[in-house]
């Protein structure tokens, strides 16, 4: 008759210690990144109000008979506030996100032409040095929401602007097909690194080369897939020396 013999399990103390060390580990960064996010979303938020409040300073201030040297400065505060309100708006669309409620979109049937241009013509304002051409392919109107596609513009030119050739025009492309419609940004400039393409639109990733005066978080491409997500479309990203760095935006038409 054979005789079997259980052999007692040892369970190593050291090793299930480490195990429980990294698990609360985990734990810590988990609770500690829902904290940051709230902080964030709070902070965020608070933020609107004075920035609203300066804003709206400046246009009295913008009314009264005031000096070259004065106007010029009123010009530079109220671009300043504007942009800090989009760095704010990606930091909520952010949260929005990172909790699981996603871009909202409402989107009406308007002309991309006319939508696409009136942005444009935004961002000149906002960026008075900058040279900013829109070209027009096609005509129609489409289904798509024009206050998220002017954040989506704007993040890219101001990635174009940060990231390019400030000597070269940055152009807009909107393009209306038959079944699709897009949006191309595009710059001159030193190329994306190949093995950063990927990386581009994870958030708080930046470029290295960044011009220290449109530096921003690191959400803008980020919210800008977002947005080309919640239109059932998807953005990408061709880059090079020779044909610069252009960023498209396709969506269906309906």
């Amino acid at each position: 008759m054979v005789v079997s013999r259980q052999v007692p399990c040892v369970i190593d103390a050291g090793l299930l210690s480490s195990e429980r060390a990294v698990q609360h580990m985990h734990a810590d960064a988990a609770q500690r990144a829902l904290l940051a996010e709230q902080m964030l979303g709070i902070v965020a938020h608070d933020l609107r109000n004075p920035l609203l409040a300066i804003k709206m300073a400046t246009e009295i201030l913008a009314r009264q008979p005031q000096d070259a040297r004065t106007c010029q400065l009123l010009e530079h505060i109220t671009h300043s506030a504007e942009r800090a309100e989009r760095l704010v708006a990606d930091l909520l669309d952010y949260r929005q996100v990172r909790v699981g409620r996603g871009i909202v979109i409402q989107p009406v049937v308007a002309d991309l032409q006319l939508a696409v241009a009136h942005c444009v013509d935004e961002l000149r304002l906002a960026y008075p040095h900058a040279n900013l051409l829109h070209l027009c392919l096609g005509q129609g109107r489409v289904a798509f929401d024009p206050d998220r596609f002017c954040q989506l513009i704007g993040n890219l030119v101001s990635n174009a602007l940060a990231y390019g050739n400030s000597q070269a025009p940055v152009t807009v492309t909107s393009q209306v097909g038959v079944d699709r419609a897009s949006i191309v940004v595009h710059n001159q400039g030193t190329p994306i690194v190949q093995e950063h393409l990927n990386d581009l639109f994870e958030p708080m990733i930046r470029g290295h080369g960044c011009n220290l005066a449109q530096r921003s978080v690191g959400l803008g491409l980020f919210i800008v897939r977002q947005i080309a997500r919640a239109h059932q479309g998807e953005v990408t990203v061709q880059s090079s020396w020779r044909d610069g760095t252009a960023f498209t935006f396709s969506f269906p038409r309906c």
